[in-house]
């Protein structure tokens, strides 16, 4: 594990700017009681060690008429060619997200799609990309949890323990 050398000010910052999804440097000064220039200074130590990185707004991706969300498990040629068909998975229409997998299956998508129409227009295209044996997709009828930030997802006894396990400094 990397020595990161945050503090409890850190884990505070990086808490709130996961919670909020957006830079706003006065609002986050007069919330944490931290001055603009400490959190200008450590906004830009985030982005060197590449914590953080850009700025993200969460897009609705349903009202956007992306109604259907996808979930599809691909078994590939075993071999070096691994990072060959990633990489070709990742460019598809529609996919969102592509994880390499260890157990039966070589790979997982989850794909944002329109309609049925657009569901099979990239079945077929996974259908026939080089290296891909046979897949199997799964349509997702009721989301309980889609959350892309990270730290809201842990209780903040989870978050003390980065503290206390020496990954950051207190």
């Amino acid at each position: 594990m990397v020595e990161l050398n945050l503090d409890e000010n850190d884990l505070e910052i990086l808490r709130w700017l996961d919670r909020e999804g957006e830079i706003d440097v006065d609002q986050l000064s007069e919330e944490l009681g931290i001055s603009t220039s400490t959190i200008y200074y450590r906004l830009d130590n985030y982005r060197e060690k590449g914590i953080l990185q850009g700025n993200v707004a969460d897009i609705d991706h349903q009202k956007l008429g992306f109604e259907l969300t996808a979930i599809t498990e691909i078994k590939s040629e075993y071999g070096p060619g691994y990072d060959d068909i990633g990489d070709r998975l990742t460019e598809l229409s529609g996919v969102q997200s592509v994880y390499f997998m260890l157990g039966e299956m070589s790979f997982t998508l989850v794909s944002r799609l329109r309609d049925h129409e657009h569901l099979q227009a990239l079945i077929d295209d996974i259908i026939h990309t080089d290296g891909v044996e046979h897949s199997s997709t799964h349509i997702v009828l009721k989301t309980f949890k889609d959350e892309s930030r990270l730290l809201v997802n842990y209780d903040d006894d989870d978050l003390e323990k980065l503290l206390d396990d020496g990954t950051l400094e207190k």
